[in-house]
């Protein structure tokens, strides 16, 4: 059944090359006891070797039941071994953290039987050896030849036909070789034993054949088989180690090394741990973020004004100068008692909002459930006059001062006292006083402070008693504008301009006080200028409405000042333009529409600001894309853009939290890093401790593939265990790490461990020991069995 046909085998050694086998020619018959004697050296090992299938020859063919094993893969060798080929080793080579038993089942734990079959049959090869008894103990409570009749149960378990015994009573005494060769004798009589020794006197008691090798080369054969026999091709099939195998072999050898796997685990749960904390910190800081958003930039409102100004810096020659004053101003002291003046429209663009009824019905159609409050502010058109030092009173110019109207209330506090800083002065406390808005700067543009009567040129920096208690006289309608042949005109002389001024009838307001935006408000949205209360706003409407020259314009298709035709309007309601105090008397044209008219006569309800506030961040996400929805397949110019308070503010804790973020995924890829070396370390240390383990089942027929399934079996189990210890380590370690955030932070509970997030580093644990470990994995597969065996001689 077995042919060795022309066998060379050379080793390199030392640079120089050494003759293993030189032409071997040898036959075998299917039943008969073959023993290999001869001097160390001689090639028997080798000889023994390429039968088994461990080695391969460098020239010549091993010929099986008729078969040429020139074209074997690694497969067909390995289901060689397991089901045709039984092995008994002068050193035993048992599992040591394996039960008597289980050594003997390792070996029919390649070809697919259940657990039962494999029980089965391993129990029936140690009753045949005589070691029932002892099945459930471990090779280190044995004696030398109980452990050696393990090692042939082993052989036996699978019923193979040949026996491949190398020295298997070297290390026994006289009475025990002798039980053992009878064993040996008995059990595989009707199979091709091929045994090698050292002991001529065994060799004639139990041989029914003899060779003796000297210097790789065959010198006698006492039974040669010279007739060729023709037996049935082998079949060979796959074979592949179930993993439930490789579970129950994992467990085994961790539960063999309990302490060191105490430590494996504990020094993995350590990232795992790390990684965790890092888990938690990044959920909380989102956590504490969106919390933040939420309930803090939320609130921030979404501002629609009529006049839209982007800022931005442009570095041309014309405005350096401009920018270089600015720089200057910025790095002044904003809490001394000056206002310093620029020019805003040399850093600044301006866009004009179109505000109509059609966009009013727009915002009011928006989803309640988004909004808290939407609130309408109108920036009217007054008639207001203003004395100079000189006593000469002029018509003040509204179009440049920025007029705009506040609430009255605001809780408990009032508006200007929540959201306002008071630089000078006091709060106003009736409809008559006003107060003047600065920017961040103390800053305050040129044209309003000319308009407000301040000359700029003899001095940028004025003082605030230079503003504070200053008087102009609001001049209504009736009073304001004259009738004639059925036009109305301003009467602009200087004697009625005083006459005017000092009427009984007129409101005088006067500046009580100089207001800087609070730094922590989110509801400051007064622009740069004179702000007046909503109750005096209200105040002049009414009595606009019911003057003269509204009610006629309201009549007229023309222009009741200049007598001009007026533009014929497609909506009932039209556009706010910026038409109001002197400039009507100047710039009106017949492009001019009536509601327009009645906007500078200050009868207009259109607001000229709408401030809409949120329920919550997720809403004012939803606001906004409303808002961009109604600028869709507009022209540029008939757009209406608006101003989110929050965009500072929320791209400020977007950045830190990106950084946030950053630094904690760098130290998690530092800790994953580490652990996955760790993790390779102590795996390769796994496997030069089971070079035993994964030697002998290579030489059962156990594929390269079964090896490394075994090993991350096993780092599979360990990374599990690490990720649960890991986990429960963080959740320990958070709550003196919130402690000690909160006290630093003043946030509590910034760290945060969900259960799902937990779950999610357990995976990663598992995944980090598997990728960790895979590489010794395929390591310890590909060790050669052979340099184990010579390793043990």
């Amino acid at each position: 059944m077995l042919q060795l046909k022309n066998i060379y085998k050379s080793y390199i050694t030392g640079g120089s090359r050494q003759i293993a086998l030189d032409g071997i020619n040898l036959k075998f018959r299917e039943s008969e006891f073959v023993t290999v004697l001869g001097p160390s050296g001689s090639g028997k090992t080798t000889f023994l070797n390429i039968i088994g299938g461990l080695e391969r020859c460098d020239k010549g063919d091993l010929i099986i039941n008729g078969k040429s094993t020139k074209e074997f893969t690694d497969s067909n060798w390995d289901f060689y071994r397991n089901n045709n080929i039984g092995f008994i080793f002068k050193n035993y080579n048992l599992i040591p953290h394996l039960s008597i038993l289980e050594n003997v089942t390792i070996a029919v734990s390649f070809n697919g039987l259940s657990k039962k079959e494999k029980q089965e049959k391993a129990i029936e090869a140690l009753n045949r050896v005589g070691i029932k008894d002892y099945m459930r103990k471990t090779s280190q409570y044995l004696t030398k030849d109980e452990m050696q009749r393990v090692a042939i149960a082993r052989a036996l378990v699978n019923n193979p036909k040949i026996i491949l015994a190398d020295e298997p009573t070297g290390n026994l005494d006289s009475k025990s070789t002798i039980e053992i060769m009878n064993l040996i004798k008995e059990i595989f009589k009707d199979k091709l034993v091929i045994l090698i020794t050292q002991n001529p006197g065994i060799a004639k008691r139990y041989a029914t054949r003899m060779i003796t090798f000297r210097d790789g080369e065959v010198i006698e054969d006492t039974n040669p088989l010279k007739e060729d026999l023709h037996q049935k091709e082998i079949d060979l099939k796959r074979t592949h180690m179930k993993i439930s195998m490789a579970i129950k072999l994992a467990i085994r050898d961790i539960s063999n090394k309990k302490l060191r796997m105490f430590f494996y685990v504990l020094i993995s749960s350590i990232g795992i741990m790390g990684i965790a904390l890092i888990v938690a910190l990044l959920q909380g800081f989102n956590k504490q973020i969106s919390g933040y958003e939420n309930d803090t930039l939320a609130n921030y409102p979404i501002v629609i004004n009529k006049v839209y100004t982007n800022y931005s810096i442009h570095n041309t020659s014309q405005n350096s100068k401009q920018n270089q004053n600015d720089l200057k101003n910025s790095k002044l002291n904003t809490k001394n008692d000056i206002i310093y003046s620029y020019n805003s429209s040399q850093n600044s663009t301006e866009h004009i909002n179109q505000v109509n009824k059609d966009y009013i019905d727009y915002i009011k159609q928006m989803d309640k459930d988004l909004v808290s409050e939407i609130s309408y502010e109108s920036q009217i058109n007054m008639n207001i006059l203003r004395e100079d030092e000189d006593g000469k009173v002029s018509i003040l110019d509204t179009s440049t001062i920025n007029l705009s109207s506040y609430p009255k209330d605001y809780g408990q506090e009032t508006y200007l006292e929540k959201n306002y800083e008071l630089l000078y002065g006091y709060y106003p406390t009736n409809k008559n006083e006003v107060v003047l808005i600065v920017d961040e700067k103390n800053r305050l543009d040129t044209n309003i402070l000319n308009a407000l009567g301040i000359d700029v040129k003899k001095n940028k920096e004025i003082k605030f008693d230079d503003l504070i208690g200053k008087e102009y006289k609001i001049i209504l309608n009736d009073e304001f504008y004259k009738k004639q042949n059925g036009h109305f005109y301003v009467d602009s002389s200087e004697k009625n301009l005083k006459k005017l001024y000092n009427s009984k009838n007129t409101i005088t307001i006067s500046i009580t006080a100089i207001l800087r935006a609070k730094e922590d408000s989110n509801l400051s949205n007064l622009p740069e200028g004179i702000s007046y209360s909503n109750e005096l706003c209200n105040y002049y409407i009414d009595d606009c409405k019911k003057s003269d020259i509204v009610k006629s314009q309201q009549d007229s298709n023309y222009n009741v000042i200049t007598g001009q035709t007026l533009k014929n309007s497609k909506n009932k309601e039209d556009e706010i333009f910026e038409i109001s105090g002197i400039n009507i008397l100047n710039n009106v044209n017949q492009s001019t529409t009536k509601n327009q008219m009645l906007s500078s006569l200050g009868a207009s309800l259109l607001p000229s600001s709408i401030t809409i506030y949120p329920k919550d961040f997720e809403s004012k996400s939803d606001i906004i894309e409303y808002l961009d929805n109604y600028n869709k397949d507009k022209n540029e110019d008939e757009k209406i853009l608006y101003k989110d308070t929050s965009t500072t503010i929320n791209k400020l804790s977007t950045n830190i939290m990106k950084g946030i973020t950053i630094v904690l995924v760098v130290f998690a890829t530092l800790i994953f890093f580490i652990s996955l070396i760790t993790i390779f370390i102590l795996t390769y240390a796994s496997v030069l401790e089971r070079k035993t383990e994964v030697c002998i089942l290579r030489v059962l027929g156990g594929k390269k593939r079964d090896i490394v399934r075994l090993f991350n079996t096993e780092n599979v189990i360990i990374g599990f265990l690490a990720g649960i210890l890991g986990v429960f380590l963080a959740y320990t370690f958070i709550v003196p790490m919130n402690y000690g955030l909160e006290k630093i932070t003043d946030l509590s509970n910034v760290a945060i461990l969900k259960v799902e997030n937990a779950i999610v580093v357990i995976a990663i644990s598992v995944i980090l020991t598997f990728i960790g470990g895979f590489i010794p994995a395929k390591i310890a597969a590909r060790k050669d069995p052979v340099e184990f065996l010579k390793n043990q001689n």
